[in-house]
């Protein structure tokens, strides 16, 4: 193997290595160019934080806007819905069966779909069965319940003719109908 040979410096007088002064390392980066790279990295936190502030608030703005939109759709729903419950409700589809020229039936029969069998006996209705249903007026019954003859009797009940529509034209409490909405 072959080994350089170390060589060390001379002791000096006083029997110690000599010491000299080593050049102080040339510096990498100027005091200006520390400072410039922090106002940079300032400059771009305070452009970052902006931008995001700025995102912020449009996404804030349309939320408001999307809010407002919901709670008026919601509104509206409910308005909706109380509609459909009014127009879809028993008394609506009496009027407007009324206002065809229907008569309710106080006779039903009705037809077992299983076994083909029918329970009751149908029987054709004449439409003052039920005056109380479909909006005529009934004579009044005398105290003895005889009907009152003479002078002093109303005219007798008559069914109304197609012509006219004694029906009650007020469905506000059923909600409009098809023809009302067009």
């Amino acid at each position: 193997m072959s080994a350089a040979p170390v060589t060390t410096p001379a002791p000096g007088p006083h029997g110690r290595a000599r010491l000299s002064l080593v050049q102080a390392p040339a510096t990498s980066i100027s005091a200006f160019g520390f400072v410039l790279i922090i106002a940079v990295l300032i400059a771009v936190g305070l452009g970052g934080v902006l931008i995001v502030s700025t995102s912020v608030g449009a996404q804030a703005k349309d939320l408001t806007t999307l809010r407002r939109q919901a709670a008026e759709l919601g509104y509206k729903s409910a308005a909706l819905e109380s509609q459909l419950q009014n127009v879809s409700s028993a008394n609506a589809l009496a009027l407007r069966a009324n206002a065809l020229g229907m008569v309710p039936n106080p006779y039903p029969a009705f037809i077992n779909l299983a076994d083909g069998t029918v329970t009751g006996v149908a029987r054709a209705v004449e439409g003052n069965e039920m005056p109380f249903l479909t909006g005529t007026r009934q004579a009044p019954v005398d105290t003895d319940g005889a009907a009152p003859t003479g002078q002093d009797a109303p005219p007798p009940a008559t069914a109304p003719d197609a012509s006219q529509n004694s029906t009650p034209n007020d469905l506000s409490a059923a909600g409009a109908t098809g023809q009302e909405q067009q």
